[in-house]
């Protein structure tokens, strides 16, 4: 009875298919094709004409890791109704310049919608030039770069919030984003270059590291955009990856995307995009808010260099402090104006592993004084106890200017530390007296 009433259903689900298909089939062929490619075209070229302001565009030449072969590129471009395309650059390739040029676009069918920068652009065809690339100590005439110019569109919504390409020869995807509309190109990039120095400059002291749902990972080169990323405590060369990425602005959020997914834990949670947090200082998944890439602690990079690794940590007269803290400050620079000098500056230091300040000072010549502390770190800044000078000559300075005896004095207690600007770069710090939030100044990794 059972196999019955299946045959049965298969004979009605049968006569319904193919009702449908003489239905669709009519609407088919009531257009030729040429007709139906066009209307193809129009709808894609009206997808990439919706955005008034143009779209920023990631694109990666190759899947390579070297550089200038596995960077991404970021390009500005305005397709425009009479198939102008602005495109606007500022890279390795236009010498750190803001640069744009004008060319032609079009849609084509070939198996699909392919976006096409169909005329000479002498920007974007830098990448699919077979010339050699100065940049690099090999001969690469023939191949260059190596990128695409056409891109089969894979995902184009009909509110044209974004557009994912795949090119036509590499296969490699790049995503468009809107511009806000009344965007300067030119200011953009400045944007984007300043932001992304800031976070990731090639001379930052401390360490950035990727947080994978608890799990710790190194991401050292950061400034590349090819970070290696490898499991904290492990060897970089024997565990590490390249992950690429860049830096697009929204609005007035930034977002770093990954060329490829990051997969996270066992069961393959995914993770490509990440969205700046301003408030918790960290560039969290959008995908998953357990993954995040943040800088080193302040705290511990601070105690750690000044102990651990013999750096200091300075101030003077030029940085940035407080109008409480200046007021003590200033009474010290007095005290040794008063006396035909002048103060040059304070620094955290060790010395046979002894914390202290360092005052050096201009008297008839360079000199200086350290005065000794205790310290120890905790959860968010330091504790300084004082000691004493380290000489006799010490003593003798605090008696003679009582401002700088009580500068002095005054650091032994709690310190709280924090980043002056973001914890992926800690090249300063701000310190504040952990009692007195209007008490603070900002010192400098040497």
């Amino acid at each position: 009875m059972m196999n019955k009433i299946f045959a049965m259903s298969l004979l009605l689900a049968g006569g319904l298919l193919a009702t449908s298909c003489v239905s669709e089939e009519d609407d088919l062929f009531d257009k030729t094709a040429a007709e139906r490619l066009n209307e193809i075209k129009d709808i894609y070229s009206a997808r990439l004409e919706a955005q008034p302001a143009g779209w920023a565009m990631q694109y990666y030449p190759t899947d390579e890791d070297a550089v200038p072969f596995g960077n991404g590129y970021l390009i500005l471009c305005d397709f425009n109704p009479d198939h102008s395309v602005r495109v606007a650059m500022r890279n390795a390739f236009t010498n750190d310049k803001y640069d744009e040029a004008t060319s032609v676009w079009d849609v084509i069918t070939d198996n699909g919608p392919v976006l096409s920068f169909s005329s000479y652009n002498r920007l974007f065809h830098i990448f699919s030039s077979p010339e050699d690339v100065p940049s690099t100590d090999d001969n690469e005439t023939g191949t260059g770069i190596g990128g695409d110019y056409e891109f089969v569109i894979v995902d184009a919504p009909e509110d044209a919030s974004y557009m994912m390409l795949k090119g036509k020869k590499r296969g490699i995807y790049s995503l468009l984003t809107p511009l806000e509309e009344g965007t300067d190109y030119e200011q953009y990039f400045k944007d984007v270059n300043t932001f992304t120095n800031t976070m990731f400059s090639a001379t930052v002291p401390n360490r950035i590291y990727m947080m994978l749902k608890g799990v710790k990972y190194g991401f050292d080169e950061a400034s590349t955009t090819i970070p290696l990323v490898y499991l904290d405590g492990t060897d970089p060369i024997m565990t590490g990856i390249r992950y690429h990425f860049l830096i697009t602005k929204r609005y007035d959020d930034y977002y770093l995307r990954f060329r490829e997914i990051i997969y996270v834990g066992e069961e393959g949670a995914e993770a490509q995009d990440f969205r700046y947090d301003p408030e918790l200082d960290r560039f969290v998944s959008t995908e998953n808010s357990e993954v995040y890439i943040t800088g080193e602690d302040p705290a511990t990079f601070f105690h750690g260099e000044i102990i651990d690794e013999h750096h200091r940590w300075q101030w003077q007269n030029s940085s940035e402090m407080s109008d409480k803290f200046k007021e003590k400050w200033t009474a010290a620079n007095q005290a040794f104006k008063n006396v035909g000098g002048s103060l040059t500056n304070l620094a955290f230091r060790q010395d046979g592993g002894q914390p202290r300040i360092r005052v050096t000072y201009n008297l008839g010549g360079s000199s200086y004084e350290d005065y000794l502390y205790s310290m120890q770190k905790d959860d968010s800044g330091i504790a300084l106890q004082y000691q004493g000078p380290s000489k006799s000559s010490g003593q003798t300075a605090l008696d003679n200017l009582p401002a700088l005896k009580d500068l002095i004095e005054m650091m032994g207690q709690h310190l709280t530390i924090s980043a002056a600007t973001t914890t992926f770069n800690l090249r300063y710090v701000k310190v504040t007296f952990s009692n007195d939030p209007d008490m603070w100044f900002v010192a400098r990794w040497y």
